[in-house]
This record gives C-alpha cells, structure tokens and sequence, in this order.
C-alpha cells in the first residue's frame, strides 16, 4: 500500500512537471512548433535603396550615345536641303557681331550655354567657325537625345568671304611642324572621377546637369608640344584609325577609337588633363565633350593632327582646303 502511493505520488510530480515546461518550451521554440513573429502596427519594414552614382549614370549615357553619334553635314548637302525647303533647324553659335555679318539663310543665332533651350524634336544643324565648336555642341545635344549633326568646317567651308568667315584653318600660319614617334603607349591604370553635380537621382537630371558642365576648351600644338617637352604629368589621346597611329602619332600619345572610349577610362589619369586629337578636330571635340561630362580635365587639339604635323603621311591629307570654301550666300 504504501509502495502503489509512492508510485501514484510519483506520476502526478512527473505531469506537474510536464505541464510547466509546456510554456518554456514553447518559448524556446521547442516541440517542434514554428513560432512567427509579428510585427508592431507602427513599426514598417527598413527598405534599403541602392545609392545613385552619377558617373556610373553619366557612363551609361555615353556608351548610348557613341554608336549612333552627331554626324558631320558636308556644306553642300545642307545648301541643297534649303533649296528644296527641306532645311534642319539651322543654329549658328558664332557671336552675335559675327552673326550680323552674315550668317547661313535661316539660321538662328545663340550662345554655347543657351544649347538646351533648342526645340526638342528637331532635326538640328550647328555651325561654328571652323566646326570644332559645333562638334562639342553636338555631342552635348546629342547625348540628351535631339537630332543634331555638325557642319563640316563650319562657316569655312561655306563662305569664301573672309568678312563672313573671319577666322579659318590656314596652312601657312595654323600647321605645325612637330616631331611623331611609332611607339606603342599603353596607357595607364586609374580610378574613375566622382562626380558631384546635382542632389537629384534622377536620370534624366544626372545627364543634363553633366551636359552643363561642358565648354569647348582647346590646346593649341605649340602648346601641347612645349607641355611635353617639360615633362607635364597628360595623357593624350589619339583616337585616329590603329594603322594611322602606327604611322606616326604625338609623343606618349595612347591609341583609343572614340567608339571604345568608356571601355578604356582606366587608361586616364583623372587628376591631369587630358588632351584628344583626331585628323582635324571634329571627331576629337565630341570625344572631348564626353570626357568632360565623366569629369576629366579635357582639351581638343586645335586643328588636330592637321595642326601638329604638315607631313601628308602623318596628317592623311584630311586637312581643310581654303580653296574647297564654295562661296554660298549669306544673309544678315
């Protein structure tokens, strides 16, 4: 009898037991239960946005823009398009007193900064003095999506008055005479810029404000060949046909075609400027556009390879000819 008690005394201890873990258990995530968590009304879950970089953005554009880049319209072809009525939307960025003087018919006349006041839509035409300009116009306009392209030389090839033209690549005073080498330069192996120039994340916002930090800025051979010589910390680019290149460039100059130029960024040294060169100037303007929009220092070669070099085997005979200029009217 007294033993049956123990026994009896000795399962309810056990049960107690059991049944005041039970909670424990539960707690511990025990027995096999899933516990799931809720969650305060007033507490929302932490979203982590992914931080816009604008070069990153800015690179995006370029490499959208560089295979169907602003053409080159020959002064011809757009003499022909105002004949038949079927003239782009003219814009001459020459000044306002050169404008007066006499000016391609129908075209109207604004400042490089005044470009995104153009009307969207538009197939544009720019026109500068000697093309280069345009060129940097172009690329800028370009890039933020208008239809543009560049007359070739500029006001050179179109007028042959020197009251109208004013100033134009002369082979006598503008080429140079300065040495090339063969040597293959690789390049270097740099960080990108940072680019700072807007709070917004917006696309569209990053692009534009880029565009805006562009001016057409130019180093003449004299220029560039005495910065050489002095050891100046550049890189220079050519972005001239490989065969060219092989054929004789600018001294220390790296070989990039313009098509392959956010590929090869790593190349750039973004704490020294840059210098870009291609035949005359046009191709090397719009390169020199990009570049600044991805925050390098960079300068087109005034005249291009036709301003360093008076050797046909260097300059490939692209250099402008006074004599080319058609002669067609102007109006004031």
């Amino acid at each position: 009898m007294r033993s049956r008690l123990w026994i009896t005394l000795g399962g309810v201890i056990i049960l107690l037991a059991s049944l005041l873990s039970m909670p424990l258990l539960s707690a511990c995530g025990g027995g096999g239960e899933t516990t799931t968590a809720t969650t305060s009304p007033t507490t929302s879950p932490t979203t982590t946005v992914a931080e816009v970089v604008e070069f990153d953005v800015v690179k995006g554009a370029v490499a959208d823009y560089l295979p169907n880049k602003a053409g080159n319209m020959q002064a011809s072809d757009l003499h022909l398009a105002i004949a038949e009525g079927d003239a782009p939307y003219i814009v001459s960025l020459r000044s306002a007193a050169d404008y007066a003087k006499g000016h391609i018919p129908g075209a109207v006349n604004i400042s490089f900064g005044d470009l995104t006041t153009l009307p969207m839509g538009e197939e544009i035409l720019v026109y500068c003095y000697t093309g280069q300009t345009a060129s940097f116009a172009a690329a800028v306009l370009g890039i933020l999506g208008y239809d543009v392209q560049n007359l070739r030389n500029g006001m050179s090839s179109w007028s042959n008055d020197p009251a109208v033209y004013v100033t134009r690549f002369n082979p006598e005073t503008d080429q140079g005479s300065f040495s090339t080498e063969t040597t293959v330069n690789a390049g270097g192996s740099y960080g990108m810029p940072v680019l700072d120039n807007t709070t917004s994340s917006n696309t569209a916002d990053i692009i534009l404000a880029a565009a805006k930090t562009v001016s057409p800025k130019y180093i003449t051979a004299a220029d560039l060949n005495m910065k050489i010589a002095e050891g100046e910390e550049m890189t220079i680019i050519s972005i001239r046909s490989a065969e060219l290149y092989a054929g004789g460039h600018i001294p220390g100059a790296i070989n990039i075609a313009i098509g392959s130029l956010v590929d090869n960024l790593d190349k750039l040294n973004p704490d020294a400027p840059v210098y870009v060169y291609c035949w005359t100037g046009h191709s090397a303007a719009q390169a020199t556009a990009l570049l600044q929009m991805l925050g390098y220092d960079a300068y087109s070669l005034k005249f291009g390879m036709c301003g360093w070099s008076d050797d046909p085997a260097i300059n490939a005979g692209a250099c402008f000819d006074p004599a080319s200029a058609a002669g067609y009217t102007t109006e004031q």
